[in-house]
């Protein structure tokens, strides 16, 4: 499962998450039910609100699940009303909002993928962010840097091989 970060103002952020079925399901199994984990000493429980978009909502049934902290964390449970993700299959856009309590900014989230029969665990695992969310440095600021660690360097040579005084 990878998301895609979105900062909202503030502490408040939004996680996109896209679910691919990459086969190493048992029996090559659909995923069909999954289950991302909010640590409830790092996301403020009552501010958890799913955003997903409702064309996917028609073909899912997502419901945030109750916190016993410190000991259970909040979790959002979504359930396919269809067919689930085939192998090779990938879901985008399942959102979730929220106030982010901890340091720095949100990261990876612990997932479980279940048999929606028997809720047996199939998978678990953390979060990734999707590598295409991580901005790239655009041209200007590379050269803005190149040019700034070029005129360090020549600062740097010019003071420490200084020029013998002139005389007339």
């Amino acid at each position: 499962i990878q998301y895609t970060l979105v900062p909202l103002g503030g502490n408040v952020y939004q996680y996109v998450y896209s679910i691919r079925n990459s086969g190493t399901l048992p029996g090559g199994a659909a995923v069909k039910l999954f289950d991302i984990f909010f640590d409830s000493s790092l996301y403020q429980k009552s501010s958890l609100q799913i955003v997903t978009p409702s064309s996917l909502q028609s073909q899912w049934s997502e419901v945030l699940l109750a916190v016993i902290p410190p000991v259970i964390p909040a979790e959002y449970d979504v359930l396919s009303l269809q067919g689930g993700i085939p192998v090779g299959g990938t879901v985008t856009g399942f959102s979730v909002k929220f106030t982010w309590l901890g340091p720095g900014v949100p990261g990876a989230q612990v997932f479980q993928i279940s048999d929606p029969s028997t809720f047996q665990v199939l998978q678990t695992g953390q979060t990734v962010l999707d590598p295409a969310s991580v901005p790239a440095a655009s041209t200007l600021s590379l050269i803005l840097i190149g040019l700034g660690l070029a005129l360090l360097a020549a600062y740097q040579i010019r003071f420490k091989n200084p020029q013998p005084a002139r005389t007339s």
